[in-house]
């Protein structure tokens, strides 16, 4: 009896401490929410965490039919050696349209909701499985994704980063979306492996950028971007061709 009961104090501890490694996105929305910072390591992070409802959210601009709204994180978020099993979102846009499977037509109507982040942001070593969508979003302090594995596509279109910028050794397995995207000051993504079409479109890089030894396994476009310090390609591996054209400023390839 007394083997029994020290068997089932321990699977008892074992499965406390399993669940503690399982935090839900509502738990996390709620600290930030109420202005808490947030610091994990090593958890997993259930259901999809919808930052572009706080209660801060402000509607910014309205024209006839379409609404846009920003939300704010005010406090520092840090997650390190985590796996977000379902979406990030930061930007989405629900437009309303009529019709069917063979036609559909847009009324202009709809809202567009964005996130904006006024402290440092680390996402580093983490996995995200589902959707990950920063569109729109200002990065106003620091903001590192270094070592992140985002499984679908990243969706940085638009995103402002108003500090340095750490993607390095990341993995995008599928669309890597930085078009028209700006990086106010040194931005570093070193050895990151771009599996599927990295768009770099009209991006600005007003420092140093490196995209040493990254490899792009498919399509590289950087047509128009703008390189006004220097872009280091230094042992850069180009599998699906890239596309420099109307790109300006100084361009380190060997």
């Amino acid at each position: 009896m007394k083997k029994l009961l020290i068997f089932f104090l321990c699977a008892g501890i074992i499965s406390t401490a399993s669940a503690q490694k399982e935090v839900s996105a509502k738990t996390i929305f709620d600290a930030i929410d109420k202005g808490q910072t947030v610091n994990y390591d090593g958890v997993t992070i259930t259901g999809t965490l919808d930052l572009t409802e706080l209660s801060n959210k402000k509607r910014i601009k309205q024209s006839k039919g379409y609404d846009e709204y920003k939300s704010t994180v005010e406090v520092p978020v840090s997650f390190k050696n985590c796996t977000f099993k379902d979406d990030f979102i930061a930007y989405k846009n629900n437009e309303d349209k009529r019709g069917d499977r063979n036609w559909s037509i847009s009324m202009g109507d709809g809202e567009t909701y964005t996130t904006d982040f006024e402290k440092s942001v680390v996402f580093e070593n983490c996995i995200f499985e589902g959707k990950s969508e920063f569109k729109y979003s200002d990065f106003a302090e620091k903001a590192s994704f270094a070592g992140t594995k985002f499984g679908k596509e990243a969706n940085f279109k638009y995103a402002d980063f108003k500090r340095e910028s750490n993607f390095a050794n990341c993995n995008f397995n599928e669309y890597a979306n930085f078009k028209y995207s700006n990086f106010k000051y040194d931005a570093d993504f070193y050895s990151v492996a771009f599996r599927d079409y990295a768009d770099f479109k009209y991006a600005n890089f007003n420092e140093r950028v490196t995209f040493k030894g990254a490899s792009f396994n498919q399509h590289a476009d950087f047509k128009y971007a703008e390189f006004k310090d220097s872009g280091n390609f230094d042992n850069t591996k180009f599998k699906g061709g890239i596309d420099m054209k109307y790109s300006n400023g100084k361009k380190y390839m060997n």
